[in-house]
């Protein structure tokens, strides 16, 4: 266990990238009406060492651009400039953050006001020549707009060849790609169709209008491969669908787990499932929650074993899932906040003689309540480089 505090930060708006490596967001005032501009920091932990992302120039996080690349040495991000004739022009950057050289991937025409109400523009990086861009049309539900009625046109760029192919598989123009999980270095998860937990969308739309949700694990360079012979019925295997009575509310992965949340509207339960990429087991834990909270993020994995937090008013407990059994209980006065395998970070308030309150982190390793390390200060967050090395920060 290896335990660093990094203290006076102002906040935590962060990224982990890779390793010691993080990204930090900061936003300003821009050119556009409601659309603010965006400044990004390298903060590498191991030095102290906190580097502006190329400061002279203007940058937009408006497009949602994700790179499936497990551990990549790139970040992506939107920058704009201004030309007389021609308006603004969007580039999408590839930035490596171990030299730092950048490369304009792909430049954007088109008028980035309409973003804010009714267009979105999703980008997916598959490897260091190919990514997806999915442009939708949003029609709205009710007062805001809403991707279950987007109207898609997705595209296969190869941005090293300057060379783009219209995809056609029914799946992925019909339902849409909703997000990209990086898993290791040749797969990573893919959901299609858009959950109706948010919004209130069970509730607005009827069947024919919702799309099918899906959750695959795939190859990357099969997938490119299958999209470049601009197949209608790629060939990919779910682990699992869920069709308007359930909904997939969100995902993320631990160690070798894919761990999702799938909320069940006849039997108003959410079920939080963790599925094993390598072994292909699965464990549930079955939830009794409201329509606006998902547990997902009591959900986690401890040395290898899936385990489910259970916030009771008196303590808070991990279930087992391979057992079901409840491992370890911890005080109330013990607020969890994060944990690294076996290290558990909570924070806890005391008050001295004179009524005066102090806040403190306090270390435990996983299944014991004995605190190995406190520290004094205001927790902000933390991130992992490992599974045993844990920076914090402290106001």
């Amino acid at each position: 266990m290896n335990i660093r505090f990094l203290a006076q930060a102002e906040y935590f708006n962060c990224i982990h990238l890779k390793e010691d490596i993080i990204l930090e967001k900061e936003y300003i005032e821009g050119d556009f009406p409601n659309i603010r501009k965006v400044r990004y920091f390298l903060y590498y932990l191991e030095e102290n060492v906190r580097k502006e992302v190329i400061p002279h120039s203007d940058k937009v996080d408006i497009f949602q651009i994700t790179n499936a690349q497990h551990d990549s040495d790139y970040i992506y991000f939107t920058e704009y400039e201004k030309h007389p004739m021609e308006g603004y022009i969007f580039y999408i950057i590839r930035y490596n953050i171990v030299d730092h050289t950048s490369t304009r991937v792909l430049s954007i025409k088109d008028d980035i006001r309409d973003y804010v109400k009714n267009k979105q523009l999703k980008i997916f990086v598959l490897d260091d020549s190919n990514l997806i861009l999915q442009r939708s049309i949003l029609r709205t539900t009710g007062d805001y707009p809403d991707e279950q009625l987007a109207k898609k046109k997705i595209l296969l760029i190869n941005f090293m060849k300057n060379k783009k192919i219209e995809i056609e598989d029914e799946n992925l123009t019909q339902n849409g790609i909703d997000y990209m999980l990086p898993y290791n270095e040749n797969n990573c998860i893919v959901k299609t169709g858009f959950s109706l937990f948010e919004k209130g969308n069970h509730d607005k739309l009827d069947k024919e209008s919702v799309s099918l949700e899906s959750i695959y694990l795939l190859n990357i360079q099969q997938f490119i491969s299958d999209l470049q012979l601009e197949r209608q019925n790629i060939v990919m295997n779910s682990i699992d669908q869920t069709f308007f009575d359930a909904t997939i509310i969100d995902a993320k992965i631990i160690e070798n787990y894919l761990i999702y949340s799938k909320y069940d509207y006849n039997s108003n339960e959410e079920n939080i499932i963790f599925y094993n990429l390598e072994s292909k087991e699965s464990y549930t834990c079955i939830n009794n929650t409201s329509l606006h909270e998902s547990l997902l993020k009591n959900a986690t994995v401890i040395d290898g074993i899936p385990y489910m937090m259970t916030i009771n008013m008196d303590s808070t407990q991990f279930l087992n899932l391979v057992t079901d059994e409840i491992t370890a209980t911890y005080p109330e006065d013990f607020h969890i906040q994060y944990i690294n395998n076996t290290t558990i970070i909570s924070t806890s308030t005391e008050k001295n003689i004179f009524g005066k309150e102090k806040q403190f982190v306090n270390i435990n390793k996983f299944p014991s309540k004995k605190i190995i390390l406190q520290e004094n200060g205001e927790y902000l967050g933390a991130v992992s480089s490992n599974r045993e090395t844990t920076f914090i920060f402290l106001k």
